[in-house]
């Protein structure tokens, strides 16, 4: 599978979602100075870091609850880099439909003015 076919969900939609109460779990995968100025309320943060040691991350990945929707999202347009990291989920065997990308990122979740942290 290749990054684009990875499932997104929009900003409207996950917001919605939270805000019925759903259960979510929002992953941002920038750098972690990025994540602490300011990021989605709620988000958990794992650095998408292709360089760094990958049976760690896959240890911090398969700690993530397989029941409930993952959302993952970073600053880029294309959410190539949340994207790439929902692909690793797949491949842990976490369901199709629980791993999205969020379109267009925190970037768009910012225009639309939505509830953000640091």
């Amino acid at each position: 599978m290749e990054i684009n076919e990875v499932p997104r969900i929009t900003s409207e939609d996950l917001k919605q979602l939270i805000d019925k109460g759903e259960k979510v779990v929002i992953i941002d995968t920038r750098k972690n100075n990025i994540y602490n100025e300011e990021h989605i309320k709620g988000a958990i943060n794992i650095y998408y870091n292709p360089a760094g040691d990958p049976m760690e991350r896959e240890m911090t990945l398969t700690a993530l609850p397989a029941d409930k929707l993952l959302v993952l999202y970073c600053d880029c347009l294309d959410d190539s880099e949340s994207a790439i990291m929902a692909l690793e989920l797949r491949s842990l065997r976490y369901d199709v439909d629980k791993v999205m990308a969020l379109s267009q990122g925190f970037t768009r979740w910012k225009e639309l003015g939505y509830p953000t942290e640091k």
